[in-house]
């Protein structure tokens, strides 16, 4: 009887064990909970049935580890498709990354988990997300390819794992990056490689504070994350690109825009200079326009670089061009001079040329052609310097001038082919009908029956060498016959244009690089009185030659006197002239003779009135008289025999010859010259 009772209570118990199995199954108990259980049957006395609940308990506990498994997979599986998700949802590179490295550490419960790009520039790998790292010097530390756990992990491209960092000679340790490891107290590491395709683009980690082994799930699973961290990588890379793409094509369509509008505005603008050309437009319409729409001060040269036409338009151009004017007024001559170079330049090129840049002032120039020789040039002052468009507009108004000049030219030629053979009938014996000349010479605004004046010049060399020279384009608002024969310039005009083409002569011959010489004939009343005009007009001009005179233009009525006296001579025969007649006191060059030469000349001038004498050249009258003992102990008696005529010739023709320097005022009265 007690051992039956015995064994309904170890059935009993038995019994109870078996259901508290199963309850902690049912509720998914820890491991500790099943041991614990395992150790409160091994106190049961042996017996079949206990053998039987330790049967049970393993089997329970194996089940235990089982569920623990699947629901592993399980959470890896939910965090590979949270993180497929985060790859089509999350535009943010970073975040994605910060994502995958979070959800590693906390699948494979470890204490840090980072993720290292390969930096292609620096050749090494830098920690770009974290989780769980505390140390500033962890996330500064680069690793290069032959030293670390990362390094090892890109050279094999296999996962790697080590429970001893510090104590493991598997791979190449380095002090900057065991210091760090160190002061993150990392001593479990596990990495995985992120391949894009044979490349390795980083490196996926996740280490833990204590020693502790990793499973093949758990590398699996961070082989998993780490496949998805470069998918994000690339995709990024690939973003970048696109967007690098996008960026360039949106450039390239606002320069394709840039230049469609550009060769549109300039298209227009061509047609709007040659509507005005068709017009009847002139070179001042053409800078006008250009001026207006560029903005700035747009002048056409000729080919010697002086302008012909000058054009500024708006505020805006009088006021970028005030640097300009001043500039063109100080510089002229020094502009003038250097255009010849950027012209020349520019009519190689067929390009527009930037002549100089200063503030507030940038000048272009374009050369301007016509058949097969350069016309001249289109010159443009602007505040800023020129845009392609602008440019494109400036060289297109070139052509267009160059077909203007050349119509010009044309037209010029065409009214003068005429003009030399007019001039040189008039001008030349035997003199053609004047009867039947008139009416041609009328077409140019020469009338014959009214005092005409005839202006001869003569350059220093061949006159068809010089292009453009200055009678023939200065002249063109006179009504006037011009003729050139490669020796001398003749010009015929009536009597009242003469004093305004005499200024426009003595103006050119200023502005002119070449010495040159004219002479202005006596009214003419008759035009058969023409060629013995020109005759005695050459004769004048050989005389300045044998005086060495140039650049003047003289009157013919100063210079007939002498003209016989010196016909055909040459310099040396004037100065054999002058030695001769005025002795001792002929010295050139010597200040006290010139003076003494001029105070004599006055006197004699004026008479003999040594009153009036000393009044010209502003001398006290003892002055006067001292020079004039001076002058009389030097040449004698020269007021006896006719020597008088002959010394007043000779001082004229001295003072034409070097224009004898003004007499030296005196300083007050009752100075004397007694020094002399």
């Amino acid at each position: 009887m007690p051992g039956t009772i015995q064994d309904s209570m170890q059935s009993a118990v038995q019994e109870s064990l078996e259901g508290a199995l199963l309850s902690l199954l049912h509720r998914d108990a820890e491991r500790e909970n099943f041991e614990d259980l395992r150790e409160q049957i091994n106190l049961l006395p042996d017996s079949e049935g206990k053998k039987r609940l330790l049967t049970s308990a393993a089997m329970a506990i194996t089940v235990m580890e089982r569920l623990v498994q699947h629901k592993q997979r399980e959470r890896g599986l939910l965090a590979v498709i949270e993180t497929a998700q985060d790859l089509t949802a999350i535009t943010d590179t970073d975040a994605v990354l910060h994502a995958i490295v979070q959800r590693a550490r906390k699948l494979l419960g470890c204490d840090v988990g980072y993720l290292s790009i390969y930096d292609e520039k620096h050749q090494d790998f830098y920690v770009r997300a974290t989780d769980g790292a505390f140390s500033e010097q962890f996330r500064k530390v680069r690793v290069g390819m032959d030293v670390g756990v990362c390094g090892y992990v890109a050279r094999h491209r296999t996962p790697y794992s080590s429970s001893d960092y510090l104590g493991d000679s598997r791979f190449s340790h380095d002090v900057k990056i065991d210091a760090a490891m160190q002061d993150e107290n990392i001593q479990s590491i596990l990495g995985v490689p992120l391949l894009a395709g044979e490349r390795v683009s980083g490196v996926l980690f996740v280490g833990d504070r204590y020693l502790r082994a990793y499973s093949a799930w758990e590398k699996s699973i961070l082989a998993t994350l780490g496949a998805h961290a470069s998918v994000a990588i690339d995709n990024a890379r690939l973003f970048e690109q696109a967007q690098e793409a996008l960026a360039r094509a949106s450039a390239t369509n606002e320069l394709l825009a840039r230049q469609s509008a550009g060769a549109r505005a300039a298209a227009e603008a061509h047609e709007a200079l040659t509507s005005l050309v068709a017009r009847g437009g002139d070179l001042s319409d053409i800078c006008d326009m250009i001026s207006s729409r560029l903005g700035g001060r747009v002048a056409v040269c000729d080919e010697t670089g002086k302008e012909i036409c000058v054009s500024e338009t708006g505020a805006e151009a009088g006021a970028a061009t005030a640097p300009a004017r001043r500039a063109t007024v100080g510089r002229r001559a020094a502009f003038e001079a250097g255009i010849h170079t950027v012209l020349d330049e520019a009519r190689r090129r067929g390009r527009s040329v930037q002549a100089y840049e200063r503030r507030g002032d940038v000048c272009r120039i374009c050369a301007v052609m016509g058949g097969r020789g350069l016309l001249g040039g289109l010159v443009i002052h602007t505040p800023q310097a020129l845009d392609d468009v602008a440019v494109r507009i400036l060289e297109r108004a070139g052509m267009v001038a160059g077909i203007v000049l050349l119509l010009r030219r044309q037209q010029e030629f065409s009214l003068r082919s005429d003009a030399p053979a007019i001039l040189r009938a008039l001008t030349y014996a035997p003199q053609g009908d004047v009867l039947a000349l008139a009416p041609r010479a009328a077409a140019h605004g020469l009338d014959l029956e009214r005092p005409m004046q005839l202006a001869l010049l003569r350059v220093a060399g061949n006159v068809s060498t010089v292009p453009g020279w200055l009678p023939l384009s200065g002249l063109s608002s006179f009504n006037a016959l011009c003729d050139e024969d490669g020796v001398n310039v003749c010009v015929l005009v009536n009597l009242a244009d003469a004093p305004r083409v005499r200024h426009a002569l003595e103006a050119g011959m200023a502005e002119a690089q070449y010495a040159c010489a004219g002479v202005i004939s006596l009214p003419v009343h008759d035009a058969r009185a023409l060629p013995d005009a020109r005759r005695r007009c050459e004769a004048c001009l050989d005389l300045l030659d044998a005086l060495g005179r140039g650049q003047i233009v003289a009157d013919e009525q100063s210079l007939a006197l002498y003209t016989p006296l010196l016909a055909g001579a040459n310099a040396p025969a004037a100065e054999d002239l002058l030695a001769a007649t005025l002795g001792p006191l002929y010295r050139p060059g010597h200040a006290r003779s010139q003076q003494l030469a001029r105070t004599l000349l006055a006197y004699l001038d004026h008479g003999y009135n040594a009153s009036a004498a000393a009044k010209s050249l502003g001398l006290h009258l003892n002055t006067l008289r001292q020079r004039l003992e001076v002058a009389q102990v030097l040449l004698g008696d020269w007021r006896a025999d006719g020597r008088a005529l002959e010394l007043h010739m000779g001082l004229r023709l001295w003072h034409l010859r070097d224009e004898l320097p003004p007499a030296q005022r005196a300083s007050g009265p009752g100075t004397s010259d007694t020094h002399a």
